[in-house]
């Protein structure tokens, strides 16, 4: 049975949960409710990096590295290696930003161990829930339990937290701005239960479209290929895909004897709404903004969302709505930074853009930018320094 909440919270990804946990630890009376199981949430791979500010904000909320806390950052990640055929550079850009790396933790992870830890507090998450209608002005919510029951909620605050389609987005579109870009770019996503190749991303920048590696844990390693658009996984032998990964990161033969446990296609987009809320309905993390993997962006993006919205609707709760009020003027300033960062970025990774396409002479113009950006990247301090900085996600010492 749903009790009557103040807020409803709809997704139980990275956002939906450190929201979930803050306010459980707050007193504030609140319900989340996730369509999928809770074995389900728990195995859906996607970002695996964190940012070494998002890890300092977990812990400053008690969520990471302390007694009782439910989160453990202990894999580092403190240099990338770019890879072209012509130029190999490995970028150390931890020792640029004062010692702050990344830190290594699969989404699915962070979402499983958040969710167990919530559970076993007795916090109100319900799972094979699904909402199925939204009154905007109220807001109400109708939520439909797994034995098809409905039972309509009334709450203050309905937070959208599930992602892209989500139901409360599509509840504010007609008073919000929906601003939403696709990529001409895909890319194969491709799993592997087996240890990453070096201890480090490697990003390879090659004629024929990008490649990377990317560290997820001790036997766990995903990789990115990126492939015309009018191909996918099924066009793509296991054989094949192996090949062209070792041949672009300038590993031939390196993934040979690696068998892929799932290879799955990724149509690249961006979307920004604004502003994140319109009266009792507020987004977070990709139900508010969808950005490119470029850069590693997303989750973080996501976390900083629900810990400033928690503190707004905690202040709310105790009889100070300002901080809720101003939720969208304080997160979109920094996520448009990260959408120009991510963006920027994928030029440089990718090799299929619009321009690209149209001709084999295009295609060249635009390797040899890509070559010249990581040639500045290891010739330039100025731009080394910039990079590191924006790319680890930390603010530059001021002059």
């Amino acid at each position: 049975m749903l009790d009557e909440p103040r807020v409803v919270i709809v997704g139980a990804g990275p956002a939906g949960l450190v929201l979930a946990w803050l306010l459980h630890r707050a007193r504030v009376p609140f319900v989340l409710v996730e369509q999928l199981t809770q074995a389900e949430v728990g195995t859906q791979p996607k970002a695996g990096i964190v940012e070494y500010r998002t890890v300092e904000l977990l812990r400053r909320e008690g969520m990471a590295d302390a007694p009782g806390a439910p989160l453990r950052f202990d894999t580092e990640n403190r240099r990338v290696e770019f890879r072209t055929p012509l130029t190999s550079h490995l970028f150390d850009y931890a020792d640029l930003t004062g010692d702050r790396p990344h830190f290594v933790l699969p989404q699915h992870r962070l979402v499983a161990e958040l969710a167990a830890a919530l559970v076993i507090d007795g916090a109100p998450l319900h799972f094979s829930h699904r909402v199925v209608g939204i009154e905007a002005e109220s807001p109400a919510v109708v939520v439909e339990g797994p034995d098809g029951g409905r039972r309509t909620l009334a709450p203050d605050v309905v937070v959208g937290t599930d992602g892209a389609a989500s139901p409360v987005a599509r509840a504010m579109a007609d008073h919000v701005r929906t601003l939403d870009r696709r990529v001409p770019a895909r890319w194969l996503v491709v799993a592997t239960d087996t240890p990453p190749l070096v201890g480090h991303t490697i990003y390879g920048i090659h004629p024929h479209g990008y490649a990377a590696h990317l560290r997820r844990g001790p036997q766990e390693t995903r990789f990115y290929l990126e492939v015309p658009a009018t191909t996918g996984p099924d066009d793509w032998s296991h054989d094949t895909i192996r090949t062209e990964l070792g041949h672009r990161l300038g590993m031939p033969g390196a993934l040979d004897d690696r068998p892929l446990r799932s290879v799955d296609a990724l149509d690249l987009r961006t979307r920004v709404t604004t502003p994140m809320q319109h009266g009792g309905l507020v987004l977070a993390g990709d139900a508010a903004h969808l950005i490119t993997p470029a850069g590693g962006k997303g989750m973080n993006l996501a976390v900083a969302d629900a810990v400033e919205l928690a503190h707004g609707l905690i202040e709310s709760h105790d009889g100070d709505d300002a901080r809720l009020a101003a939720y969208s003027d304080t997160r979109l300033p920094a996520i448009w930074r990260a959408q120009a960062f991510s963006d920027w970025f994928l030029r440089i990774l990718t090799a299929r853009s619009a321009d690209a396409l149209e001709d084999e002479s295009a295609a060249a113009f635009v390797h040899g930018t890509r070559e010249t950006w990581v040639r500045a990247l290891r010739d330039d301090a100025g731009m080394a320094r910039w990079f590191a900085h924006s790319y680890a996600g930390v603010e530059p010492p001021a002059a």
